[in-house]
């Protein structure tokens, strides 16, 4: 389901343990602070200082995208209500054409201008994995970014294959809180990019979320993950008065990026992603602006800052440009339109091809304590191919939901992505019990999807306990062998489940996920069940 387009973030979550500190350790570990890596794009000279003629204010905009995923092709705008017929929404060539009539009308009004993205640029579309996202990445570079920080989601072919990408595109990569095990950069990234504007030097810092290692590629835990906040003090202290602004650009999530900006109140503005939180008009996390544009090239986020003579800023606001219409030819970008074009004609041969039939949706949830028919079709299958007592999949895994009808090889991509396969490993009953426990009493859990199980929960002053696991109807015994199948993706010990990386025995089908689906439609129709096995106690 997508996410709610005027979703306006209003809760607050606690800040990371390690941002909790008092003012006089981020004060010290600024003294600290080393030589930020940072580059400043061109050799123009710095304007001068503003002269009695010049405007009182001084106009920046700032559009920002996040979390495209590959998006090359518009798709069906289904989140639209009582709208028929439904019109189509985005796409990296719509996106990249409104983009320039967007810079074009901002700056014949006088404005200057800066292009950000938010990370997550390739992964979850048939046309953005062609070559492991290099093909996706060269559009994305002819789209017109100034800087783009890297989302998690781009090193999962792992860290060599994105630096490989990164070394051939010459993407703007950003990266200040990920260095490797020297603590140099990772290669093709900097800590900052330095633009020059209206007469001030603006320093844009890339920051990804530290939990990158528990959800994409093992390799990713040979570098080294800096906390957020202490990465961008640190990046300000090196940048010192070589600088008049900063502007973060996150993959973080929106409460973390909120929490980031609680931490730092003398932020203006802090850009986002990764959460694919739609705010229509940003929000405020006491004077900052938490800024997101959803996902899938759907919108194009834009925020104008005012700054005052003295380079204050005096004024801001956000809003979401939609992409329901084509922009005139006029403000067409070529080499985007030609490289998209040759993405969907390689993609288009085999993935439209039907393979079967839905009789019923595949649907989402969000939330806690409710199975969906996605990850009961999913589960279903996955323990059926392997004869396992129980399956579990990480509903993070399962990226969009699916109408009853003709179901294509393309929307099984668009469903799971990701190319894990199946792993069977024998566990413990109390290691089961553990893990099931946590996935609904901790507050970070991540939910998971399961076959074979029922999860028994009592509701104690609004807060889920767990009460016993059932498996094949039968309690869960702790001393007992079982055998579970799951992804690769969590049978590598990620989404903080660290204990299935060391199971053993373990049994590996390499048959992806994708294909374990299409070969169970081959060319039928198939019911998915709509049973919940969460058994919730009021």
């Amino acid at each position: 389901m997508r996410p709610n387009p005027e979703l306006n973030v209003r809760s607050r979550v606690a800040l990371w343990s390690t941002w909790v500190g008092s003012a006089l350790a981020l004060a010290g570990l600024a003294l600290a602070a080393g030589q930020a890596s940072l580059t400043t794009p061109g050799d123009g000279a710095r304007q001068g200082p503003q002269t009695a003629s010049a405007p009182e204010l001084r106009h920046l905009v700032v559009f920002h995208t996040n979390d495209i995923h590959g998006q090359v092709l518009p798709r069906p705008a289904t989140w639209l209500k009582d709208v028929d017929p439904l019109p189509d929404s985005g796409g990296l060539p719509r996106l990249a054409a409104t983009l320039r009539r967007e810079r074009a009308e901002a700056e014949a009004d006088g404005a200057a201008v800066l292009v950000v993205d938010g990370g997550d640029w390739f992964q979850g579309t048939p046309e953005g994995n062609l070559d492991q996202g290099r093909g996706f990445l060269a559009a994305l570079a002819a789209a017109g970014h100034d800087a783009l920080v890297v989302g998690n989601h781009d090193f999962d072919h792992g860290v060599e294959v994105l630096t490989g990408h990164l070394a051939a595109v010459g993407l703007p990569a950003l990266l200040a809180n990920v260095h490797d095990a020297a603590g140099a950069p990772v290669p093709g990234t900097r800590d900052a990019l330095v633009f020059e504007r209206l007469g001030l030097r603006i320093a844009v810092v890339g920051l990804l979320t530290p939990v990158t290692p528990d959800i994409t590629h093992a390799s990713t835990r040979e570098l080294t993950f800096e906390d957020p906040v202490q990465a961008l003090t640190r990046v300000r202290a090196a940048l010192g008065e070589r600088v008049d602004w900063i502007l973060p650009v996150c993959h973080l999530g929106v409460e973390n990026e909120r929490a980031l900006a609680a931490a730092l109140p003398w932020l203006d503005v802090v850009v986002g992603g990764h959460s694919h939180t739609y705010l229509r008009k940003g929000v405020d996390e006491g004077a900052t602006l938490v800024v997101q544009a959803g996902d899938k090239a759907s919108v194009l986020g834009r925020v104008d800052v005012w700054f005052d003579a003295d380079g204050h800023v005096v004024k801001k606001s956000a809003r979401l440009i939609d992409l329901y219409e084509e922009p005139a030819a006029e403000f067409r970008n070529a080499s985007v339109d030609a490289l998209c074009q040759a993405l969907a004609g390689r993609a288009a041969a085999s993935m439209d091809e039907v393979v079967g039939t839905l009789t019923a949706p595949l649907e989402q949830s969000r939330r806690p304590l409710v199975n969906t028919t996605a990850g009961n079709f999913i589960t279903d299958l996955m323990r059926a191919r392997t004869g396992a007592d129980c399956a579990v999949h990480n509903r993070g895994g399962i990226r969009t939901a699916l109408p009853a009808g003709p179901v294509t090889r393309r929307d099984l991509f668009m469903i799971l992505p990701f190319a894990n396969h199946l792993a069977t490993l024998e566990l413990d009953g109390a290691t089961l019990i553990e893990i099931m426990r946590r996935s609904v009493e901790d507050a970070d859990a991540r939910p998971l999807e399961f076959s074979g199980m029922t999860l028994v929960v009592r509701m104690e002053e609004g807060q889920p306990r767990f009460v016993e696991l059932r498996i094949g109807g039968a309690v869960c015994e702790p001393a007992k062998r079982y055998r579970m199948t799951t992804n690769s993706f969590l049978a590598d010990g990620n989404d903080g489940l660290k204990e299935l990386a060391s199971a053993s025995p373990r049994e590996l089908d390499f048959i992806l996920l994708r294909d374990l689906l299409e070969q169970a439609f081959a060319g039928q129709a198939l019911t998915p069940a709509n049973d919940q096995r969460y058994e919730v106690q009021r």
